[in-house]
């Protein structure tokens, strides 16, 4: 029963929103005007195309908060709202114009007055400004009040905010418009284009609920439902909402928040958030994250400590995702096992990752990375295995590491050694691989295989990025006539991108040497070579037994190289 109540949902059009006189307020800590060019043509045309046929057109749904005297928090809808308003900001400032170019100036004037009393707000008799309808969050109001709502070009655009410019912007491509496709509308078509088209023929799903916490379960459940709504607002609004009470406990925490999202970036903090929840917390998807940070945040001395724990991880994240990062030059290999990990494209292990680099010594953690490598290279890069139940086991791992108050790398290693498929296993699959050398990831992949083998095949330890060597495809990749006695297009299909016909070439040798040389030619050229793996290529003939022997004998080398003791 407690559901009947949680809100009211009906279809409306922008005149009945901004009628009866009603106040919009955009939460203070909602973020700020985002939306751009495309963002602003969609709209435009959408009017065009609702102009043209005179049928209505949906523009979503809106999410309010009923908070008393005609005043609504707007939970979801914020960018609609203010694109909206500055659209008619635009449309009265064309009107305007006629009037002071001397085109029916009397009536023209009234226009202005009629619409911005409707759209924009009442004139206070005092200051002659007008009291807005709407109210934007704390970074964008004033430049809204003083500026948009005033007709007044900004004293300096460099000096704006990025979202300042934004709506700068929005205002100028708007007003271009409305040059451009209504130039010779008088004032009274203008105005019938903003009152009758705009006004009664776009639009929303209003739901309107109650109280905070119905606001943000409504929000929840649209999200979950693929509405385009942020699980990082609700969080920042919550989080910000629970120590808004004290003004030294919010400053706090703005500036905290800020410092992680600069860090991290606004498009990748729920991703951190995951993983931070994985690694500390529990498995959680993507939909409930706001959910599942609920159930822990109660008071401001968690959101203090969560916001601790969010910074502390934040730069051991971006860390992870950059092998370059100043955060590795505490151990120069460990800045090789991040790359390696980046080339898989693996994401999986982070939130141990996170945990390890907290809890363990930076031998320790090595150790653990190193281990997650060679675990990845079997399990994803050789067999390609399914990766949802990988990341029940990393979670896993993390917070067992994250909540051990004796945590080693051996216990996490032991939490993750599952996904570790057994020499035999491997050498199966490893039999199998194939790197398709005209994928960019696999090409990737496949450079560093081949410098990983040259390294414990014959002690060279090349860098796979830096080093000059070039793939080179034993059976020519081109399939020329001087080879098909040997292979069919048959077995040229399975033979040509296995790892057992793919090695390492100097440039030189490469290009202008073996090429599509007869199998003898090539291993003329390769004898002078100066990787072990391909020098000590030696069989009598190229042939698909020869591919599937070397593949075979690099599946053996590869079991060492990529072990866990």
């Amino acid at each position: 029963m407690a559901m009947v109540n949680l809100l009211d949902t009906k279809t409306v059009n922008l005149n009945e929103i901004l009628g009866n006189g009603k106040i919009y307020k955009v939460p203070l800590f909602q973020r700020d005007y985002s939306w751009d060019r495309d963002n602003w043509e969609d709209l435009w045309n959408d009017i065009l195309v609702v102009n043209e046929s005179g049928s209505p057109h949906y523009m979503g749904s809106v999410v309010l908060q009923n908070i008393g005297s005609k005043q609504f928090l707007i939970i979801d809808g914020q960018q609609r709202f203010t694109t909206l308003s500055i659209l008619t900001l635009a449309f009265i400032a064309r009107i305007q114009k006629l009037s002071n170019d001397g085109v029916d100036s009397e009536a023209n004037n009234e226009r202005v007055d009629i619409l911005m009393r409707q759209y924009i707000g009442q004139k206070d008799p005092a200051s002659l400004r007008y009291s807005s309808k709407i109210f934007l969050n704390e970074n964008n109001d004033g430049f809204y009040q003083q500026r948009l709502l005033a007709f007044k070009s900004p004293i300096n655009f460099n000096k704006l905010s990025d979202s300042e410019k934004l709506m700068w912007e929005s205002y100028q491509f708007f007003q271009k418009n409305i040059e451009a496709d209504f130039k010779t509308f008088s004032g009274e078509q203008l105005a019938g284009i903003l009152n009758k088209i705009i006004g009664d023929l776009l639009l929303f799903i209003q739901i309107t609920v109650e109280d905070e916490l119905n606001a943000y379960t409504v929000f929840e459940t649209l999200n979950s439902r693929g509405v385009d709504l942020t699980s990082t607002d609700l969080l920042k609004n919550f989080l910000f909402s629970l120590v808004a009470k004290s003004q030294t406990d919010l400053n706090h925490v703005k500036g905290q928040w800020k410092k992680i999202i600069d860090a991290i970036g606004l498009k990748d903090f729920p991703v951190f958030l995951r993983y931070y929840l994985q690694a500390t917390r529990q498995m959680v998807t993507k939909e409930s994250l706001f959910k599942v940070v609920k159930q822990y945040i109660k008071t401001n001395a968690d959101v203090f400590d969560l916001l601790d724990h969010l910074e502390t991880y934040a730069y051991i994240y971006v860390a992870l995702n950059a092998p370059d990062d100043e955060l590795w030059v505490i151990d120069k290999e460990i800045r090789h096992l991040i790359n390696a990990l980046k080339v898989f494209r693996v994401t999986q292990w982070k939130p141990l990752a996170m945990v390890a680099f907290e809890k363990l010594n930076v031998g320790d953690f090595k150790k653990l990375i190193a281990a997650i490598v060679s675990i990845s290279y079997r399990y994803n890069v050789v067999a390609k295995l399914q990766t949802n139940e990988m990341e029940k086991i990393y979670s896993r791992a993390a917070v067992n590491l994250f909540k051990n108050t004796q945590p080693t790398h051996h216990s996490a290693i032991a939490d993750i050694k599952s996904l570790y498929l057994n020499d035999d296993e491997f050498k199966n699959y490893f039999l199998l691989k194939q790197f398709n050398t005209n994928n960019s990831g696999d090409k990737k992949q496949l450079r560093y295989t081949l410098y990983k083998l040259e390294a414990q095949e014959g002690g060279s330890m090349y860098d796979f990025e830096s080093d000059t060597g070039t793939i080179e495809h034993i059976l020519p990749e081109s399939y020329p006539e001087n080879w098909r006695e040997f292979f069919s297009e048959e077995e040229y299909e399975r033979n040509v991108f296995l790892l057992g016909n793919l090695t390492l070439l100097e440039p030189s040798k490469n290009n202008k040497g073996a090429a599509d040389k007869s199998f003898d030619e090539k291993k003329s050229i390769y004898s002078s070579s100066k990787y072990r793996i391909t020098n000590e290529i030696d069989f009598n003939s190229w042939i698909p037994n020869a591919v599937k022997q070397r593949q075979a004998h690099l599946a053996k080398i590869a079991s060492a190289v990529w072990k866990v003791a």
